[in-house]
């Protein structure tokens, strides 16, 4: 169902992005990625470590086509993954994206960011909840439509609607449905450095069943370039979050006997969300920081209390070899329940990339990567090992 829909509104961006001015730019990125890996653990487990090799094959395209008034642009993409030991993990996973823009007018533009991915990596859970969860398939429907109005020279106002839909293959998962209603206004200062953002949005999420997750919050900050090579962003403010969802307590009878009920938790409390990151650059190199705290759903069926730090550097040893270093601290609370489980994740990985031709690259790299069961006090460590080879073929047109 969600591919036919995904279809659809493909067909109809792209009729959109085929007949809308004269002067036209096309550009596609082919891609094929042939990659080995060795990991130590390969579910990040506690207690039984599984290590095996994974082979993978992927093929992307990413494509940007522009004219004066509108601009689409996306990816797609399939990735075959065969687990040499645990044969029954096999998946072929898949990124669909489409984003679209289109100004009928000085004043107005519209635009609308589209996904159907569906990944068994663990990555797409890890990002949006912090927690890791068994490899097992993850789909996730994602639609987001907004309008922007230039209300003044200066101001702009823009109204989004964000839905997104995920379901798990592995039934010891919930599904959940997440809607967003938000209001931006934007206003760039004279000094052309700083844009002043101001955010108002309403959440809902809710599971099968009657758990249900409500906020509305408010945020106000910057964006600001100090030079042309440095930006920072910087956005805070306040939830309003609403929580009911059923949880189980263990009561003693007075046989000594564990008698586990089922009971409704109910909540209304005040929690601040933050956002900032930073990137600069020079000739050879870039850096990249950030911090984020907000409230996200999960495959548990719970709401957690997010705390993302992330930082990246990038560097140019020469016109065929650069190198990366990535690295990432996730720490969750589980609000939406009584137990209040705590957990945290956190990794760091280095890669080499030598451009062997103009279109083939050669990328050898590691991982290690911690996660900590706050609440139990217990800790799983995994590394990992890869080399992956990218033969890549850009095309342009332009008319």
């Amino acid at each position: 169902m969600g591919t036919r829909i995904w279809g659809v509104v493909a067909l109809l961006l792209g009729m959109l992005g085929a007949s809308t001015g004269l002067a036209a730019d096309l550009s596609l990125v082919p891609s094929v990625n042939v990659r080995t890996e060795f990991t130590s653990n390969l579910n990040n487990d506690f207690k039984n470590p599984i290590s095996d090799c994974i082979s993978t094959l992927a093929y992307a395209t990413e494509y940007n086509y522009t004219t004066e008034t509108s601009q689409l642009q996306g990816i797609l993409g399939l990735k075959g993954m065969h687990y040499f030991r645990e044969s029954s993990a096999d998946h072929i996973d898949q990124n669909y994206q489409i984003n679209a823009q289109y100004r009928p007018a000085p004043r107005w533009n519209l635009s609308l960011r589209s996904a159907f991915i569906t990944d068994s990596s663990l990555q797409e859970e890890l990002s949006t909840s912090g927690l890791i969860m068994t490899r097992t398939p993850r789909q996730s429907i994602q639609m987001g439509p907004a309008v922007t109005y230039n209300l003044t020279e200066r101001l702009a106002a823009t109204v989004n609607y964000n839905f997104n839909q995920v379901n798990y293959q592995d039934p010891q998962f919930r599904n959940y449905a997440s809607q967003q209603v938000g209001l931006t206004l934007n206003y760039p200062l004279k000094n052309e450095k700083t844009v002043l953002v101001s955010n108002f949005l309403v959440r809902e999420t809710t599971y099968p069943g009657t758990d249900k997750y409500r906020s509305f919050g408010t945020s106000l900050g910057a964006t600001h370039r100090f030079r042309e090579n440095w930006d920072l962003n910087l956005m805070v403010g306040v939830n309003i979050s609403f929580m009911d969802f059923q949880t189980q307590v263990v009561q003693t009878s007075q046989s000594f006997l564990t008698i586990p009920t089922q009971t409704r938790f109910k909540e209304t409390k005040l929690s601040p969300s933050i956002n900032v990151s930073t990137t600069r650059r020079w000739t050879n190199l870039s850096l990249t920081a950030g911090l984020s705290r907000d409230e996200s759903p999960s495959a548990y069926g719970s709401i957690s209390e997010l705390y993302r730090v992330y930082g990246g550097a990038n560097y140019q040893f020469s016109e065929r070899l650069s190198g990366s270093l990535t690295g990432g601290c996730y720490l969750s609370n589980q609000a939406s329940q009584q137990n209040n489980l705590g957990n945290g994740y956190f990794d760091i990985s280095p890669q080499l990339n030598w451009r062997i031709t103009e279109k083939l690259t050669a990328s050898p790299g590691y991982r290690f990567s911690l996660r900590n069961d706050i609440t139990n006090d217990r800790s799983a460590t995994t590394q990992v090992v890869w080399l992956m080879l990218t033969y890549s073929y850009p095309i342009h047109y332009q008319r």
